[in-house]
Formats: C-alpha cells, structure tokens, sequence
C-alpha cells in the first residue's frame, strides 16, 4: 500500500468540540419549591431533555480555576473543561464527546496524564427552555435539590446581559440566587455529604 493510499481520519467537526461561555446562575429549592417550579415549567416551558449523570470529577473544583471531569451521560461520555472559578456565573466551556462506551479507558488515560483523584457526583435533572433560558431542575440523589438557569454566549461581553436577563426571569419566578460565596459553601457541603472520593 502506498503512503498516499492510507486513509487518515479526518480532524473531528467543529460542531463536535464545543467552546463557549456559560452564563449559569444556581439557586436551592425545597421539595415544595421544586414540585411548584416543574409544574410551572411543564405548563409555560419547553421539555428539552431528561438525564441521569455520573462525574468525576478531578480535583475540588472550589479550589482551582479549571474544572476537568468526565461525564457519563444516559451512556453517553465526554470529556469537559471548565476554565474560570467556581461561583463566576462567566466561565468558559470545552466539551469533546468520548467514543468509548467503557469509561475505564478515559479515566486511565487522565490517570497517565497526572489527575489521579477528585470526587464521583451523582445528578439527576429535567431540563426545559423558557424565555430563551435553560431551566434545569437537579436533583442530588437523597440529599437536596437546586435549580440551574444557562445562557450560552459567544464572548465575555455577551455574558453580563445575559446574567442580568436570568437574574430579572429569576426574580419573577420567585426563585432566589446563590452568591458565589454561597455556590462554593453548598458545593463544600455535596463534598462532605453527598459526593464520594476516588483515587485512581
């Protein structure tokens, strides 16, 4: 066979790596808040999708400005980077779709490459669009529920309206938003409660 005749894999579409800013802003909720919240979302909102998560994720994310774990999907993996401290609502997302379906081959491939521990967090949410905005109601399996509200943007610019338009949608559904202070105090708190640690 000819050099020439080898077939090289062609370098993976843009619209399979994507890199953007995440405007997110999270809030807790009771039961009651939660029941009261999904019913309205069913009624006013648009289901865009259900999912179960398992992460890992490497290292404390409160501690550090880049936040990398795996994500386990409803099957599906990848691999995602999140750069800007935890409790910024601005941070910048990469996120590559993993091909294996044995997670064990991404994670000793992180592994070789130095992340060696963090924690396993268990997710469970129904996500609908309402005003232009991502409501995701979470559930953290036998602990509590909170409430994500995402806007993707292009640049940094973008991001300060968009936080302002989710903090006025928010505040007309009564929701209340956590601080940054207070995000990193609860994500504290999964660790010690609800998150477990592994080591590879």
């Amino acid at each position: 066979m000819k050099v020439s005749d080898r077939r090289v894999p062609p370098f993976p579409n843009k619209a399979n790596i994507m890199s953007k800013f995440e405007i997110e802003l999270r809030g807790l909720l009771s039961t009651q808040q939660k029941r009261k919240l999904e019913r309205f979302l069913k009624l006013n909102g648009t289901l865009v999708k259900e999912y179960e998560r398992k992460q890992w994720i490497f290292g404390l994310s409160h501690e550090k400005k880049i936040d990398l774990r795996i994500k386990e999907t409803n099957g599906e993996h990848e691999l995602s980077l999140k750069v800007g401290k935890l409790g910024n609502s601005n941070r910048k997302e990469i996120s590559i779709p993993l091909l294996h379906k044995n997670i064990e081959k991404p994670l000793e491939f992180l592994k070789f490459l130095g992340h060696r521990e963090g924690v396993v967090a268990i997710r469970n949410a129904k996500v609908y669009k309402y005003k232009g905005i991502e409501w995701a109601i979470v559930e953290v399996p036998n602990h509590s529920y909170y409430f994500e509200a995402e806007k993707l943007v292009g640049n940094k610019n973008e991001g300060k309206f968009a936080e302002k338009e989710i903090k006025e949608v928010a505040k007309e559904l009564n929701l209340n938003i956590l601080s940054s202070k207070e995000t990193v105090k609860y994500i504290k708190k999964l660790n010690k409660e609800a998150n477990k640690i592994f080591k590879l």
